[in-house]
């Protein structure tokens, strides 16, 4: 039995399609490919713009996650303007009497229902995840995104000419490969264009919220006490050459006679909700120690004696909500590295280190370099180096050169305050303190006991000077 012409044809003339139904429809398409691709591209700058860390810092985008970013954008709009495209081309007026064609409406509700249903998935997706994906695993494209991202365009890619190969019969392969070809070029064409100024942006985000590049440590244990979101944060960042500013946690400039009232008036109004508090310091690597150590006196005059150093936190995962910290006890023996010129003396006492008697001191020189007795030692050795003169009867002590920078201090830190960890680790001071920190309300005087005598045992004394 046949079916009537009039009512059924499952055959599409591509001839029958105009020259200028064709030019339209690739206009129409590359037109769809970028309108779709600046609405992608400005929802994520928009995102970004209202997005900051638990640090109060933007998120600024490397290159290379921004081009694979973009990348991405230019596919999905290609895909999106590729299936408008083949719609307008197949489409035609219907008439009452119009010859039915099965597979014409197949490719129509294909491609019409391809972009609809896609939208509404990647925005749902975008809001319920890729929102929380910037802030709480960061923005970097190529550790999260980019497998799933190569996947989900081989399946958009692949459903586009799901329908088109039922109807394309002659020169199939060269078609495809032509088209891909196509597809491929001016997808990159796409991708390197910026619809926004999102360098002027960043600019414009680093001023308002302006980030610090912390030094690095590979000391990571003293991070275990993150009890120090009630301190007072101190930024410290290099304005120009030769000036070094201090800034509150507001970025607001803090003279450096107004600090120690800054200071108090913090302690004044901690105190009765959460004790002494102690300050953290936010400050680039690249400052020369001088400054951090001018800031440490002002300090140890306050009677502040503990300093929270923040230091990179290379973890993407965790990196938006806080820096690392390096713990340390701040040395009066600085009172002898800077001259009290027109101050009144300080109290009687804080001068104890002069009368302990020490057996053994190894003078460490800071610099970009470390040298210990004129030969310079590797940072990966320098632990091992200074274990020998970790004791009761030993003390160390720091010597920095003009040029030594808050890094070239880290790292000697973080080797020091490592030896020492090794030290003590081999009488269990870390199970011990890992059980004291979990009970924090127990009395445990024995456990208490033993971990004092552990760290009087190992000790982390330290003296310094310049050169």
């Amino acid at each position: 039995m046949k079916f009537n012409r009039l009512f059924y044809d499952s055959h599409i003339n591509f001839k029958s399609i105009s020259k200028k139904k064709i030019v339209l429809s690739i206009l129409l398409g590359l037109i769809s490919a970028f309108v779709i691709y600046s609405f992608f591209y400005a929802l994520r700058e928009t995102e970004r713009m209202m997005s900051l860390d638990f640090e109060n810092r933007p998120i600024i985008i490397s290159e290379l996650s921004r081009n694979l970013f973009n990348l991405y954008f230019a596919a999905i709009s290609m895909v999106l303007g590729n299936s408008i495209a083949i719609s307008f081309l197949i489409t035609r007026s219907q008439k009452i009497f119009s010859r039915r064609n099965n597979k014409r409406t197949r490719i129509l509700n294909d491609q019409a229902f391809l972009g609809p249903n896609f939208i509404y998935l990647f925005t749902k997706i975008w809001f319920l995840f890729g929102v929380f994906a910037f802030t709480l695993i960061g923005s970097k494209f190529e550790g999260y995104f980019l497998l799933p991202s190569i996947l989900l365009m081989i399946v958009l890619y692949l459903d586009s000419w799901k329908s088109l190969i039922t109807v394309i019969r002659k020169n199939r392969l060269k078609i495809q490969c032509i088209h891909l070809l196509v597809f491929l070029i001016l997808t990159f064409i796409l991708s390197r264009v910026n619809v926004i100024d999102y360098k002027s942006m960043d600019e414009s985000m680093l001023d308002s919220n302006p980030t610090v590049d912390v030094p690095s440590s590979f000391y990571l244990n003293d991070n275990k006490r993150k009890y120090y979101y009630d301190n007072l944060v101190l930024k410290m960042e290099l304005v120009s050459e030769n000036d070094v500013g201090i800034f509150n946690e507001a970025n607001e400039r803090i003279e450096w006679n107004a600090l120690s009232m800054l200071v108090f008036d913090y302690n004044n109004e901690q105190s009765y909700q959460h004790g002494r508090t102690s300050v953290r310091l936010r400050a680039n690597k690249n400052i020369p120690i001088k400054y951090i150590k001018e800031l440490e006196l002002i300090l140890l005059d306050m009677n502040q004696w503990r300093l929270f150093y923040e230091v990179s936190n290379n973890d993407e995962s965790t990196a938006s909500y806080y820096n690392n910290q390096l713990e340390t006890r701040i040395s009066p023996s600085l009172q002898e590295a800077f001259p009290r010129i027109g101050k009144p003396p300080r109290v009687p006492g804080w001068d104890f280190y002069k009368e302990q008697k020490f057996q053994d001191t190894l003078s460490v020189y800071i610099s970009e370099s470390i040298e210990i007795d004129n030969r310079k030692v590797p940072l990966n050795m320098l632990p091992r180096k200074l274990k020998n003169h970790i004791n009761k009867l030993s003390i160390i002590e720091y010597i920095y050169a003009d040029d030594a920078t808050y890094q070239d201090y880290i790292n000697v830190l973080s080797a020091h305050k490592t030896a020492v960890w090794e030290l003590r680790a081999t009488e269990n001071f870390d199970e011990i303190d890992s059980l004291m920190r979990r009970n924090q309300f127990t009395r445990d005087e024995k456990l208490n006991k033993e971990r004092d005598q552990i760290t009087e045992k190992y000790p982390v004394r330290i003296t310094e000077r310049f050169e």
